[in-house]
C-alpha cells in the first residue's frame, strides 16, 4: 500500500509496468501467486477490524478464485482496488467480510477496467486512423482505369 499514492486512477494502474497475476503464476508458481493474494486479503481482513472477518480457509479459497479468474489484473490493479475497498468506495461491510463481497468488488473493478480499456483502444484507433494520409493519386488512378465500383 506504500505505492498506492502513485495510482490515482484505474488508467494509472492499468498502464503500470507491474506484472499481472498470470505472469507471476507463470514465472514463480501458482502457489506463490495465491500466497501473494492471500497476503492482500489477510491485510484487508486485519485492517478493517470487522466482527466477522474471513477465516483462513475462506481467505485461501477467495485468493484461489481471484488468481484463477482475474489473472489479467496487474499488481498495480490489486493495489488500487484494495485502496478503494479500504476507503469505502464499494460500500459498507456491515461488520463482516465474505468471499462473495470480495469477488463482487473484483468483478465490479474488472468490468470498469475493461470498459476503460475498450474506450482507450477505440481512442487510439481513431487517433491512428486520423493520421492515415489519403493517397489521392492511387485512388484517381483506380477510378481512371475503371476499377471503381461506383463508391
Amino acid at each position: 500500500m506504500r505505492h498506492a499514492g502513485k495510482l490515482a486512477t484505474i488508467e494509472d494502474a492499468m498502464n503500470s509496468t507491474a506484472p499481472t497475476l498470470g505472469t507471476l503464476h507463470r514465472e514463480k508458481s501458482r502457489d506463490f501467486t495465491i500466497g501473494l493474494v492471500m497476503g492482500w486479503l489477510v491485510y484487508l481482513n486485519e485492517l478493517l477490524a470487522l466482527r466477522k472477518p474471513m477465516s483462513e480457509d475462506q481467505i485461501e479459497l477467495c485468493a484461489t478464485e481471484i488468481t484463477d479468474t482475474y489473472y489479467t489484473l496487474k499488481m498495480s490493479d490489486l493495489t488500487y482496488l484494495f485502496r478503494r475497498i479500504i476507503s469505502g468506495q464499494y460500500g459498507e461491510f456491515y461488520e463482516s467480510l465474505t468471499i462473495s463481497k470480495v469477488l463482487t468488488f473484483f468483478r465490479e473493478y474488472f468490468d470498469e477496467r475493461c470498459r476503460l480499456a475498450a474506450q482507450q483502444s477505440m481512442r487510439q484507433h481513431a487517433d491512428f486512423s486520423s493520421q492515415d494520409t489519403f493517397n489521392y493519386s492511387q485512388n484517381l488512378r483506380r477510378i481512371w482505369n475503371g476499377d471503381s465500383k461506383g463508391y
